[in-house]
């Protein structure tokens, strides 16, 4: 007998190796959404697009109502996948900051600038695709391939996740922010730590510091 919950498919886009803070809030997400009957697709590939169409793909050969893009490099609270699904939308999920100085929120408002949330559910033109909850039946009305980079009339390349946001919403789809999520999200990225100048006098002072071998 098939189970009355919502089929869910999370989809991870990815190379060969995720962070390790990650994979720990994606067991926890799991751990929470326990009952439900949940497909886990691994999408490597070096292109972002090809790889949410993959997930898409496979989500559809599984059955999913739904289908959760999580990105790698996200931190996320265990309960996301279950408190996105209540809100029944076709297309719904959370803005993060970007990984690089000015570190803005991403998207944008329906008819607004760079998205500043205001609300529990905001309704957004755009939205970024590493913790998006999409239903299946939003695939049945675009054509593949549902995600790909397109050029703007300035000849700036735009990114997947908005490209897919626009042909949604001429599709006649509207997509949501949660608010309260978008601030529990954490956006994994990289700084790089040097010597200081001032550090060096100290360990060449230092007659404990063993040389390298060979020296």
């Amino acid at each position: 007998m098939d189970s009355p919950l919502p089929r869910v498919s999370i989809a991870v886009p990815s190379g060969d190796m995720v962070h390790a803070d990650f994979a720990k809030a994606y067991a926890e997400l799991c751990m929470a959404a326990f009952g439900l009957p949940l497909q886990l697709i691994t999408s490597k590939s070096s292109i972002i697009a090809e790889a949410r169409n993959t997930g898409v793909d496979q989500a559809k050969k599984f059955g999913a109502h739904y289908l959760l893009f999580l990105d790698s490099d996200m931190l996320f609270p265990p309960t996301t996948l279950l408190r996105l699904l209540l809100h029944g939308k076709d297309i719904v999920g959370a803005t993060y900051a970007r990984r690089v100085f000015p570190f803005e929120a991403l998207g944008t408002l329906i008819n607004g600038p760079v998205a500043v949330p205001t609300s529990d559910l905001v309704e957004m033109q755009r939205i970024p695709t590493g913790c998006l909850l999409i239903k299946m039946s939003v695939f049945e009305k675009l054509t593949r391939p549902y995600f790909r980079f397109e050029i703007d009339s300035q000849g700036a390349i735009v990114g997947e996740d908005y490209v897919f946001c626009d042909r949604a919403r001429e599709a006649g789809f509207r997509i949501w922010c949660d608010v309260t999520i978008s601030r529990e999200l954490g956006h994994l990225g990289q700084k790089i730590h040097r010597l200081s100048h001032s550090s060096f006098p100290a360990i060449v002072a230092d007659s404990t510091v063993v040389p390298p071998s060979g020296a």
